[in-house]
């Protein structure tokens, strides 16, 4: 169960960045106040903060911000299907290694 709730921790913060990044899109810096993305993503990142918190509490430290990467693996997702942005063999080296150390850091901490 804690397990599932820190994969869905880190999805809450990729699609918070997610809709930040859409909030962005106003041609003014001061018309992203009032994006709807801009208060949705941040009602996201708290929401994700506060399972983050709760999750310190019954989980080593040592375990939970490692673990806490697969965050950008649900970045990469996203901005492939959502942004239509380019996946470069480099970035997928590098989500590559993110699950390998994940897998590492979950085995060793039992």
């Amino acid at each position: 169960m804690k397990y599932i709730i820190i994969i869905a921790m880190t999805m809450i913060s990729a699609f918070a960045s997610y809709f930040l990044k859409r909030a962005t899109a106003e041609d003014k810096v001061y018309k992203i106040f009032f994006s709807i993305y801009f208060y949705l993503g941040g009602f996201l990142y708290v929401t994700a903060v506060f399972f983050n918190i709760w999750l310190l509490q019954i989980l080593p430290y040592a375990v939970i911000l490692p673990v806490g990467s697969i965050t950008y693996i649900w970045t990469m997702v996203i901005s492939k299907k959502l942004l239509k942005e380019q996946i470069t063999p480099r970035k997928i080296l590098g989500i590559c290694f993110i699950i390998g150390g994940v897998i590492f850091v979950a085995l060793g901490s039992r």
